[in-house]
């Protein structure tokens, strides 16, 4: 099972949700599903 592309966790720093995307950047419209920031509140999450 080949790893195709490599994945990106972020997590919001304001309600704690985790999201994983496939670009190294969350887009400048992304919203938190869960409180409703914008990604200035993700930071990269620590595996």
């Amino acid at each position: 099972m080949a790893e195709e592309s490599k994945t990106y966790k972020f997590v919001c720093t304001i309600c704690g949700h985790e999201v994983e995307v496939d670009t190294p950047e969350l887009p400048e419209d992304f919203v938190c599903p869960v409180c409703g920031v914008g990604p200035e509140n993700f930071e990269p999450a620590e595996d």
